[in-house]
């Protein structure tokens, strides 16, 4: 190896410093290169997520044409994680019978922009209809979350299919039961695509859940 002077000897001492750098930080065996992975951004994954939405309701001419959102979709959670971020918003869009407004929630993957479950709900208000009479005893839906039991129904589905996608839930089968003051059980149907060109799948599941606080306990799938 020649001497220091010798390679750097016409150079400033900037230059000098730098390329001194550059020599040891060559010169160190065994150093294997790291590829650092790029954090999604929030832009990224908003994108994603509504162009998902879109193409969901592609299928419906009405909508296709003037489908908006309400503000950008709020992150469950930090999208710099290495787990799945949730991404929750609204929009709408019009139909033959006037505007319809609806709320999405799209599972992003914050390391490859990939969406692997969208759930999505209407929110048009139903015509009104008589009041039904108050039972003496009910059970307690003022913590109970539907977002909060659908979302981990997505999970449980990417466990099962890793290439799921399609999901959606039928709300008229939608069943709840509360047997004790912190036990209850959220039942439903829903429809799915296991895998790209595979027929739409059905399924059903519960969510065990605490109606104290609303906090999801376990999730069943059922086919």
């Amino acid at each position: 190896m020649q001497s220091l002077p010798y390679l750097f000897g016409g150079a400033s001492r900037a230059a000098r410093c730098v390329a001194l750098v550059a020599l040891v930080a060559g010169a160190l065996p065994g150093q294997a290169r790291v590829a650092v992975e790029r954090p999604m951004k929030s832009d990224e994954a908003t994108a994603t997520c509504e162009r998902k939405v879109r193409q969901t309701l592609a299928t419906r001419a009405e909508a296709a044409a003037e489908l908006s959102f309400t503000g950008a979709p709020v992150a469950a959670r930090d999208l710099a994680g290495d787990g799945p971020t949730v991404l929750r918003g609204e929009g709408q869009w019009r139909a033959k019978d006037g505007v319809r407004k609806f709320s999405y929630s799209c599972n992003v993957d914050p390391r490859s922009a990939e969406v692997f479950g969208i759930v999505m709900r209407d929110l048009t208000p139903a015509v009104a209809k008589a009041a039904p009479v108050r039972r003496t005893a009910e059970p307690d839906f003022s913590n109970v979350s539907l977002a909060a039991c659908e979302s981990t129904v997505v999970q449980a589905l990417k466990q099962r299919w890793p290439l799921v996608s399609k999901i959606t839930f039928d709300s008229g089968t939608r069943s709840f039961k509360q047997d004790t003051a912190n036990s209850a059980e959220l039942r439903g149907r829903g429809r799915a695509l296991p895998a790209q060109g595979a027929p739409s799948t059905l399924f059903g599941f519960d969510c065990q859940i605490d109606p104290r606080d609303g906090q999801v306990l376990s999730t069943n799938l059922s086919s």
